[in-house]
């Protein structure tokens, strides 16, 4: 079966968003660092990144939900390129204050939760519901090839030879994934119909959403077991480069080396996400998913041999995949399609927070317990996500039958 050729405009529309996403990911922290030499200065773009993505994230929901959703993908990646054509003409003129970064620090974190959200929601509306699986599958394997091992090490050689460098492919690369989208024919404007509408005032429409999220017992499982998968990451991942250069012994490039070598798991994650799923369903892929994170976590616990950590991490980025085209197909065909930006944005801010609450609680077990520690932790928590869909395996195999995707 073909994805057809708005798939396409989609996916490359994507990949090249992932691609500037790769290169700021690098170039961004190295120019912040010409600025100032101060640890809380940086850790500051952090917060400015990530707490209006929070903020915004309910409120972008709605919009989703009301507003033509090819025109909410070219404007976010139109206003990016924007954004970081300003930001290269700053940069090439020498006149950057710190200020700057954190203004497109925060500009780029909501930017980037409205391309993301709009790109959930459209692609059901481009693929047919036995395509998703195919579909999700590609594009993460895309983000991963791009993000991993294409942009940041682009990044950082343009950054070496010019400063404005980055900024300025970034910004092209977004105009690009604008044109993409812009070629959508389509029709992307809200559907209606379905019985889910958003109400008229913001506070009600977010609450229905939020309320429809809980009532339907598949997608209220995969939110909550995303929120918990959120914390168990953000444990150990938290402080992950200190683990590296103190127990594995890696400098900066061993470092990069292994997050490239555990990138391939996200490969191996892509490659056999679909054909799990066609073979024992969605509830044994996912439970077999969170089986591999906990697993894999457990064996880092247990060990400091470079190459078995190495191996055990890239099998837990392959869960990573495998677990989050799964639950994206599910919620993309559970999910009425006038309400797919609001459901959508409850689980990413509950990930968002779970997020928070990963790494504060990593740094307190590794400042605690050190750094071996806080690995069975999390993949205990992995273990206790995988029973709590084990447990619901009949209510996954009943959603796949009233579907027919059984």
């Amino acid at each position: 079966m073909t994805l057809g050729s708005e798939y396409r405009r989609i996916w490359f529309g994507n990949a090249s968003s992932n691609l500037a996403d790769g290169i700021t990911f690098v170039a961004l922290p190295l120019l912040a660092a010409t600025l100032t030499q101060s640890p809380l200065a940086i850790a500051g773009l952090a917060i400015a990144y990530s707490a209006p993505r929070v903020l915004s994230v309910l409120g972008i929901g709605v919009l989703i939900d009301r507003v033509d959703r090819r025109r909410l993908l070219i404007l976010a990646n139109v206003s990016r390129a924007a954004l970081f054509a300003a930001l290269a003409a700053l940069v090439l003129t020498g006149t950057t204050p710190l200020a700057v970064l954190y203004v497109v620090y925060a500009v780029m974190g909501v930017l980037e939760t409205l391309s993301d959200g709009a790109a959930f929601a459209v692609l059901p509306q481009a693929v047919e519901a036995r395509g998703l699986d195919r579909a999700n599958s590609q594009v993460a394997a895309t983000q991963t090839v791009v993000d991993e091992f294409v942009g940041p090490p682009l990044g950082g050689v343009l950054f070496v030879g010019a400063a404005f460098a980055p900024s300025a492919l970034t910004a092209v690369a977004y105009l690009v994934a604008g044109f993409a989208f812009w070629r959508l024919r389509g029709t992307y404007v809200v559907p209606g119909g379905d019985g889910a509408e958003s109400p008229v005032g913001v506070l009600a429409a977010i609450r229905s959403g939020a309320v429809w999220t809980w009532h339907h017992r598949v997608v209220r499982l995969l939110v909550v077991v995303g929120a918990l998968a959120s914390v168990a990451y953000m444990i150990p991942f938290s402080y992950l480069v200190l683990y590296a250069r103190d127990e594995l012994g890696l400098g900066p490039t061993g470092y990069g080396l292994l997050l490239s070598f555990t990138a391939l798991g996200g490969l191996l994650g892509a490659a056999v996400a679909s054909r799990l799923r066609r073979r024992i369903g969605y509830g044994w892929t996912i439970v077999s998913a969170l089986g591999v994170g906990a697993l894999a976590f457990g064996v880092v616990s247990l060990t400091t041999n470079l190459a078995v950590v190495a191996v055990a991490l890239a099998l837990y980025i392959a869960h990573a995949v495998v677990w989050n085209v799964m639950a994206a197909s599910v919620r993309q065909q559970a999910t009425p399609a006038s309400m797919m930006g609001r459901v959508g944005s409850v689980s990413r801010l509950l990930g968002l927070v779970g997020l928070t609450v990963g790494a504060i609680v990593g740094g307190l077990l590794a400042s605690a317990f050190g750094y071996l520690v806080p690995f069975a932790v999390a993949g205990g928590l992995f273990a206790v996500t995988a029973a709590m869909c084990v447990a619901q395996l009949g209510l996954f195999t009943a959603w796949e039958r009233a579907e027919g995707t059984a």
